[in-house]
């Protein structure tokens, strides 16, 4: 029979092993996130040596100081004679330095060779706070769980002689929640690396659903699947009323406005794996139902239909949403699918016009209707509708002011086009241009936008005027051709004139897309790049184009308060910018709290519903 005494022993032995185990997993993940903190300045450090232009040291050396906090840093050519050094005081980790050694994470400067700039940066990241917590965790940890593990022996009534007759140990709990307690100490996760990015490019980051992307290659394996779209039906939900809820409530409302028909969709009995929720582009939700009878198509348009209503009676809209529904017997090519979506779309919202004191109308386009008088009908009608609007000259230029946040920014006001029928009624800016483009009139739409937006140029001398061209329209040489001849006969205007083209437009054809702002430039006119960071591009492509202005993409702005990744990279890009003489802005501001971040992170300049909403000029 073992004694108490061996009993107690064997505690202490047990709760002493399991201390230094739960111990050695938490060092080992710390100084793994300690190395990830060397890699992520390295990175940084290291893109903006290859992003340098001016070869000045001294501007470098700035540049490095005010853009990360090292208590280390020193600047030398590759032969050894020293450009820079500082050296700030670090209060001393004995114990936080004697840990990263043992795992080969000395404390030491790492070391960045720059053999065109024939350069060296030596540089030790702050480390102090991740130091100090790495300690007291340590202590914590190391006898938290050795008292864990001995306190149920000294506690246990008569202490059983057998150990069978023990309690069940609680070390094994404690050393299963070390993981927790090293999620504590762990940085906000590095968004930047694959994973990420892969994110990005597949799923639309406000619903989480897969993007228009995925619904592609989704749709090209339903194809290529036997009988995988025979007899299928196609549902297209389109979200009209969003343009309506950025305008009188902003972009906030708007989202909260995507998510929750996001929400809603997602409760459809109907989805499955093989029927997934796409989100296709800002306002439209897609689902390709590969077997739907007659009856199923029914009951789930008479479902959506009351879910619509009901939303709609709950938030005090005058519509939600317009459901086009296309029901085909064998597998079709994307494109045409797509089509006869948005014909049944305006089918809808034709019916919908018609019939009074209802909304959230649906329509049903088979493939027997792909030649019938009413797809002809729609399209003439949108024919029609856009040649009134042509020939009417029926659009209103709003402006959206940028306000500068120093002194020596350059800014504009942002010209935001609105379209208007015979009727007077407003018509949706985005679904108006969209069929302009599908019909082939979006050129001659844009022809228009310029004369009325030299004309209102002219009328407000001394002020600078930011006008939008589409991606369509920077990839048309005809396009390109009229404007280079207009704005030549214009040159006191053109100085005042800013064109504003989207990071993605740009990308089409960069040889066209660079001809475009040479010839800009020549004619005496700047260039913003909109839509700035939401693709993936390398600053070669800007420096190579060499525009005047970058607004970053809105999802940048909205809560970047809160969120330090968005602050990280926001605040690299400014430098990188500023670094070739771009001045960035930034679209979207509808808080105090983003006003005072973007100040904080050096951004020239803001616009958005906080400053003020697109108004008439006069």
């Amino acid at each position: 029979m073992k004694s108490p005494s061996f009993i107690a022993l064997s505690h202490w032995t047990a709760a002493f092993v399991s201390a230094l185990l739960a111990l050695w997993l938490f060092w080992f993940a710390a100084a793994q996130q300690i190395q990830s903190l060397y890699q992520l300045h390295y990175s940084a450090i290291q893109q903006m040596l290859a992003s340098d232009l001016t070869g000045d040291t001294k501007i470098l050396t700035r540049q490095l100081s005010s853009s990360f906090d090292l208590p280390y840093l020193k600047v030398s050519q590759l032969d050894g004679v020293v450009l820079h050094e500082q050296s700030n005081t670090m209060p001393a980790h004995t114990l936080g330095s004697w840990i990263l050694l043992q795992f080969n994470r000395p404390l030491t400067a790492a070391s960045i060779k720059d053999q065109p700039h024939n350069l060296q940066v030596e540089f030790l990241p702050a480390l102090s706070e991740q130091l100090s917590t790495l300690e007291l965790f340590s202590v914590f940890l190391f006898f938290g769980i050795l008292l864990l593990g001995v306190l149920p022996y000294y506690l246990q009534p008569g202490r059983p002689k057998k150990l069978k007759a023990l309690p069940p140990h609680p070390i094994e709990a404690a050393v299963q929640q070390a993981p927790s307690v090293v999620q504590q100490f762990q940085p906000q996760a590095n968004n930047s690396g694959t994973d990420y990015l892969l994110e990005l490019a597949l799923y639309d980051q406000l619903t989480s659903l897969p993007n228009r992307q995925q619904f592609v290659r989704y749709y090209e394996q339903q194809l290529k699947a036997a009988n995988a779209v025979y007899q299928s039906v196609f549902l297209l939900v389109r979200c009209q009323s969003l343009a309506q809820i950025n305008h009188k409530q902003g972009y906030l409302a708007g989202d909260l406005y995507i998510k929750e028909m996001a929400d809603l969709l997602k409760q459809l009995p109907q989805l499955s794996d093989e029927s997934p929720l796409f989100r296709l582009n800002n306002t439209d939700f897609c689902v390709l139902f590969p077997q739907m009878s007659t009856e199923q198509t029914e009951e789930l348009v008479i479902l959506l239909q009351q879910n619509f209503d009901a939303y709609q009676q709950q938030k005090q809209l005058d519509s939600v949403a317009l459901t086009g529904l296309v029901q085909v017997a064998q597998g079709k090519p994307l494109g045409e699918l797509l089509a006869m979506a948005d014909t049944a779309l305006g089918l809808a919202k034709t019916k919908q016009s018609k019939v009074t004191k209802q909304s959230n109308l649906w329509y049903l386009f088979t493939d027997t209707q792909d030649q019938t008088a009413d797809s002809s009908f729609s399209t003439k009608n949108w024919r029609t509708l856009i040649d009134d609007v042509l020939q009417g000259q029926r659009l209103t230029l709003l402006a959206q002011p940028i306000q500068g946040l120093n002194k020596t920014s350059k800014t504009y006001s942002e010209l935001l086009v609105r379209f208007r029928s015979s009727e007077d009624q407003l018509l949706p800016t985005a679904l108006f241009l969209d069929m302009a483009q599908k019909l082939d009139k979006l050129i001659e739409i844009e022809q228009m936008i310029v004369e009325q937006a030299l004309s209102l140029v002219a009328k407000h001398p001394g002020q600078s005027f930011g006008l939008n061209l589409s991606a369509h329209a920077v990839q048309d040489e005809g396009f390109i051709s009229y404007l280079e001849r207009r704005l030549l006969k214009e040159t006191e205007l053109t100085p005042r004139l800013v064109f504003e083209i989207s990071e993605w437009g740009l990308q089409q054809n960069l040889k066209l897309s660079k001809r475009l702002i040479d010839m800009l430039h020549q004619c005496g006119s700047r260039v913003t790049v909109e839509k700035f960071g939401a693709g993936i591009t390398s600053f070669k492509f800007f420096r190579d184009l060499k525009p005047d202005f970058v607004k970053m993409d809105g999802s940048y702005t909205r809560q970047i308060e809160e969120d330090k990744n968005n602050q990280y990279f926001v605040r690299l890009m400014v430098d990188l910018a500023h670094r070739i003489g771009v001045v960035v802005f930034a679209e979207n501001v509808e808080t105090a709290a983003e006003k005072q971040m973007l100040e904080s992170l050096l951004i020239d300049g803001i616009q958005g519903y906080f400053l003020g909403k697109p108004a008439p000029l006069e």
